[in-house]
């Protein structure tokens, strides 16, 4: 506990690992999350995953509808913290809340920033087809994601993998990465640079409609689509006017010429799964779909009960 007080800002499940490596390295005054929200359709309390470790293990939390609540800013002020950190907490950090700790506020960014600056880093290089991805430590500022850097550490992206096994590998590995770059901070092992904003590329976050699948688009290009977008928003398509979404697929090798392109034909269904010619005459397999309201199943199990158009939508 001699690391002095710490202030954690963080919201959902990918702080979890943070809060887990933290908690025994330093004394964490206080847990300051997003309010309780509802959601599906019989709209239940949302309760944040950080507030739960809080109430678990007993640490002060706040749920501020605004961060320029003055009340929190004293409540902040009084702990004198010595540090504070974000991940994933969703809000912009005011310079009246982020420049009260001594060693100021840092944030752990799932890029190699200036690379991918934004609320879906891990999605936009999948969906990009990246090979390589980060985790950069830096110190919060008034610009989203600008602010110097204190560590990076590289990271490879699986040729297969999904944003949301990435994020929870990344977040492991994060962890432990933290507490040593805290270390290195306090003893003055490292210095901060900073990001050559030249380079600086953006990660908007997700919307709902990006996940409709466009069939000139080449199979791969689809392929990374579907694996940035799992778990949310999905990857849809329409069969006889009614969306549904992909639960398994994978590229195929082009296929032969056969003339006159036509993207969305299927071009063969069976036990195996079904084929769909794309952009550039590749070939999507999808192996398992799910119709809304329905469980997940093939594509042939589907075909028992519906017809399965020629071509899709």
């Amino acid at each position: 506990m001699g690391n002095g007080k710490l202030i954690f800002f963080g919201t959902g499940d990918v702080g979890l690992p943070f809060l887990k490596a933290l908690h025994p390295a330093f004394d964490i005054g206080m847990i300051i999350t997003q309010p309780d929200s509802r959601g599906g359709r019989s709209r239940k309390p949302i309760i944040p995953a950080v507030k739960r470790f809080a109430q678990d293990n007993r640490i002060p939390f706040r749920q501020p509808e605004k961060l320029k609540d003055t009340d929190l800013i004293a409540a902040v002020s009084a702990l004198q913290p010595k540090v504070a950190v974000v991940v994933a907490y969703g809000r912009l950090i005011p310079p009246e809340l982020f420049s009260i700790p001594r060693h100021r506020t840092v944030n752990v960014h799932f890029s190699l920033l200036p690379l991918y600056r934004g609320a879906a880093p891990v999605q936009r290089a999948i969906e990009n087809g990246e090979s390589q991805t980060g985790i950069t430590i830096f110190e919060i500022d008034r610009r989203l994601d600008a602010g110097d850097i204190w560590a990076q550490k590289e990271f490879a992206i699986q040729p297969d993998e999904t944003a949301a096994a990435l994020l929870r590998r990344l977040s492991g590995a994060g962890a432990l990465f933290l507490v040593e770059t805290l270390e290195r901070i306090f003893s003055g092992k490292i210095s901060r640079r900073v990001q050559d904003h030249a380079r600086a590329s953006d990660a908007p976050a997700l919307k709902k409609s990006e996940g409709w699948i466009d069939w000139t688009w080449p199979a791969s290009v689809i392929y990374d689509r579907f694996r940035a977008f799992t778990p949310w928003p999905g990857l849809c398509f329409r069969m006889n006017s009614r969306p549904v979404t992909v639960v398994s697929c994978r590229p195929l090798p082009p296929g032969n010429d056969s003339g006159l392109p036509l993207p969305g034909k299927v071009l063969a269904l069976d036990r195996n799964g079904m084929q769909v010619e794309c952009g550039s005459q590749s070939i999507l397999a999808i192996e398992q779909i799910q119709p809304p309201g329905k469980k997940a199943m093939t594509p042939f199990q589907y075909s028992l009960g519906n017809r399965v158009p020629e071509r899709l939508a």
